[in-house]
């Protein structure tokens, strides 16, 4: 029997009837082996308040009358300061007198769980003159007179004595990450003097940079 005999007994068949039914089912099952459902859902992105906000402390003013003074300008968001400094010139060669000042800045802890500041940086140090001697910045876990070294040791500092910037290392105390406390404060404090060459209205200005979870 040939092929064409063959193809019209089954089409006359039962199973020749079946043939376009199991055609159009294996037909289907093909197509619903290649389908999928793609799940997703709706995002929202809220603006918070942060945790961590900068708070003006106690040795700053909003500005300045008299000197030895610092000005400390917190912005709206609470998460940028403006800071200014007076340092001194001196007719002595050797070390100029330094200037302290022990709460200048606050980073203060408003949210109801602990957070860490992970890094604490001073960058993009300049100066319009050569006015710079040494700065030494601190993060301290209380108000502290940084005059007595024994005090300055438990504190996370960093110095600088030219444009080269670099992260605060650990004091006894605080050390770098540093966890906050609900409801707590940190205390930025900063001291310096200027060089023997320095000139009444020149400048130095420098960033600090909070890293926190």
């Amino acid at each position: 029997m040939n092929l064409k005999k063959i193809v019209l007994v089954l089409l006359h068949s039962k199973l020749g009837k079946l043939l376009p039914v199991l055609l159009i089912a294996g037909l289907t099952a093909t197509a619903s082996a290649t389908v999928f459902v793609m799940y997703y859902g709706n995002a929202t992105a809220a603006v918070q308040t942060p945790d961590l906000t900068l708070v003006a402390g106690s040795d700053a003013s909003g500005s300045c009358t008299k000197y030895p003074c610092a000005t400390v300008s917190v912005a709206s968001t609470n998460d940028f300061a403006t800071i200014g400094l007076s340092l001194f010139p001196s007719a002595t060669n050797t070390l100029q007198p330094s200037t302290y000042y022990t709460n200048l800045l606050q980073v203060h802890n408003g949210g109801l769980v602990s957070h860490s500041i992970n890094s604490l940086t001073i960058s993009n140090i300049a100066q319009s003159g050569t006015d710079l001697g040494s700065i030494t910045v601190y993060l301290c876990a209380t108000s502290l007179d940084v005059s007595v070294s024994a005090n300055a040791a438990t504190c996370a500092s960093f110095t600088f004595t030219s444009t080269s910037g670099g992260s605060l290392s650990a004091g006894s105390t605080v050390t770098i990450p540093y966890t906050l406390t609900s409801s707590s404060n940190a205390f930025v404090e900063v001291v310096g003097h200027a060089a023997t060459t320095a000139v009444a209205s020149d400048t130095i200005t420098f960033q600090i940079t909070f890293s926190w979870v």
